[in-house]
């Protein structure tokens, strides 16, 4: 066997491994892939634009997002677990993932001096599931 064989096929035995244990690539999956890259590229080029730019944060950063899989990869086996055939668990923690992701994609446009929508980072506060936390915010502003 060739290094160039035996490379693709430990390629795609971790491709496949990880795919199984994140319960499959499905649209779900993909907006989460899109909203963990476009947090991370915000984040950077925020941190770019006021001078605070860290290889150390970045490197950080990358791990922090690496380890949102592990979260993914527990629901999914709670789903296995406990017999759900429509990944509740799963596709709700990628649901709260893409909150979460989408409200950093937020702060860190808003860093940069960009005008946020108030009505898409309600719907993303609500998708987190934050909806008491907002109103507290909310509160202690008006009094």
């Amino acid at each position: 066997m060739s290094k160039d064989t035996a490379l693709t096929v430990m390629f795609g035995w971790v491709v496949s491994s990880l795919v199984y244990l994140v319960g499959g690539i499905d649209h779900l999956f993909i907006a989460v892939t899109i909203f963990v890259v476009l947090d991370y590229l915000t984040g950077v080029v925020s941190a770019w634009y006021r001078k605070e730019l860290s290889s150390r944060t970045g490197w950080w950063g990358l791990a922090r997002k690496s380890m949102t899989l592990v979260f993914v990869i527990v629901a999914h086996q709670l789903d296995l677990v406990a017999g759900n055939e429509n990944n509740f668990m799963r596709n709700a923690m990628l649901l709260f993932i893409i909150g979460t992701e989408g409200i950093s994609i937020f702060e860190n446009m808003g860093k940069m001096g960009l005008p946020v929508p108030k009505f898409i980072t309600a719907a993303l506060i609500k998708l987190r599931g934050d909806e008491e936390d907002e109103s507290k915010t909310d509160n202690k502003k008006e009094g």
